[in-house]
């Protein structure tokens, strides 16, 4: 068989890097997560004889994740297969949060520590094939997931870590079943060892993770009993169920491209910040509402939204009175309602202020409070060198309720209060209201952006 056939590990790597060459042109370097088992192995050895043709970078990384005796004993087998492949490899230690899901909580540190690894112009290989992307389909449906969990993996995905990083996630072998890539591997360790025959046999040899044998575990129950199981009456049954995922992915790649439409319609670009209409939302039958709202949650980098919260989206944030302020909160993100939108934020941007205020000894100097640098010049644009105002004691403190100020432009002074009301500035961001403090004067009112 030809090494450019797209049906062999080497000629579909080949096939798949060169298209990504022409629609990923700002990625420079791949890196292949290398867990040192089979599949991994073999990617990085098709890596190793593909990539540098390519003039991309390449380099392996290794996450340990201290959840076995063997862990270091893996990580150092990952380092001698790189090593024996001629391609630079890094360990990257992680601690897995004690959570209920194991393989949930291991899977969120491993990607969050490959983000933060990855430089912005690399993409991460990985060496997921279509018996893995049968098992996930099966995963899916055990779990209930819907149109866009069923499509399973994608050759070209990202991954967004809790700390903003972003990473591009590459799987050439989607289309290949597990016994193709058993098939070249012993052939590819022999000819590594034929160009250097003083490797070390045992440098090559896959990591065998015990894990990946047991039933407690369901990806390997379903891989060692159900799937085997459903191969004795369909033989093609793995085939057929990543075909699926397929189909299913290319309808849910229509339904985006279908909510994206509504989304502009209602002129909302689904990426960019902003609130979207209620009454566009309130149209919409059960269906779209959750297409829409889906879609934008993914486009502005959220977690999806629970199953079970769905109901309640129509029920207890669009049917809400008009002087409610509803809340659904999920997973570091909330929905909430003002003056007939919906505004997505994220925890991170509404966390409250500092009790207490800081004096600011020199307002002509900056000053560092509330994790930013405050400076006079862009909260008090009035202020010359010798403005009287100076020689008071000047400080910064969160608004308490009941001051009052005079806004620019304004003959008499108002409530801040009511002054946020009027500007429209929703009752999260008032939370946030910072007041520059003269004496015993509001100078100014300084307030976060607006979600």
């Amino acid at each position: 068989m030809s090494a450019r056939d797209s049906d062999h590990p080497v000629g579909a790597l080949r096939q798949f890097l060169q298209a990504r060459r022409l629609d990923a042109p700002g990625i420079a370097g791949v890196v292949v997560g290398l867990s040192g088992g089979p599949d991994s192995l073999t990617l990085l050895l098709a890596a190793a004889a593909v990539v540098p043709e390519t003039g991309l970078r390449l380099r392996a990384l290794h996450v340990h994740h201290g959840l076995h005796a063997d862990a270091d004993a893996w990580a150092a087998q990952a380092m001698a297969q790189s090593a024996a492949a001629g391609v630079p490899c890094r360990v990257l230690r992680v601690r897995v949060a004690d959570e209920a899901s194991l393989e949930a909580a291991a899977r969120r540190a491993r990607y969050d520590a490959l983000a933060a690894a990855l430089a912005s112009d690399e993409a991460l290989l990985l060496a997921h094939h279509l018996d893995d992307q049968a098992e996930t389909l099966l995963l899916r449906l055990m779990r209930g997931a819907g149109l866009h969990g069923l499509a399973g993996m994608r050759p070209l995905s990202s991954w967004r870590s809790d700390d903003g990083r972003t990473i591009a996630r590459w799987r050439p072998w989607l289309a290949l079943p597990r016994t193709t890539l058993e098939r070249w591997r012993p052939r590819a360790l022999a000819c590594l060892r034929s160009h250097d025959p003083s490797l070390p046999e045992a440098a090559l040899l896959p990591v065998a993770d015990p894990a990946n044998h047991d039933a407690r575990f369901d990806r390997s129950l379903l891989r060692h009993e159900l799937l085997p199981l459903l191969a004795s009456r369909w033989p093609e049954a793995a085939g057929q169920l990543a075909r699926s995922a397929a189909q299913l992915a290319a309808q849910a790649s229509a339904l985006d491209a279908l909510a994206d439409a509504l989304l502009a319609s209602a002129g909302v670009r689904a990426d960019a910040p902003g609130p979207l209409p209620l009454p566009m939302l309130a149209a919409l039958n059960d269906a779209a509402l959750q297409a829409v709202l889906a879609r934008w949650l993914v486009r502005r980098g959220a977690a999806p939204l629970p199953v079970r919260y769905w109901p309640r989206v129509r029920g207890e944030l669009l049917a809400a009175r008009e002087d409610a302020q509803p809340r659904l909160s999920w997973s570091g993100w909330s929905l909430r309602r003002y003056r007939q939108q919906v505004h997505l934020l994220a925890d991170a941007d509404v966390q409250p202020l500092p009790a207490e205020g800081v004096s600011w000894p020199d307002p002509r100097q900056p000053v560092l409070w509330a994790g930013r640098t405050w400076r006079v010049g862009e909260l008090v644009s009035d202020l010359a060198e010798d403005d009287p105002r100076l020689t008071r004691p000047w400080r910064l403190a969160p608004r308490q309720g009941g001051e009052r100020w005079r806004p620019p432009g304004s003959a008499h002074s108002v409530s801040v209060k009511h002054w946020c009301q009027q500007q429209g500035i929703p009752p999260w961001q008032r939370e946030r209201v910072v007041l520059v403090w003269a004496g015993d004067d509001v100078l100014a009112v300084s307030v976060g952006a607006v979600t």
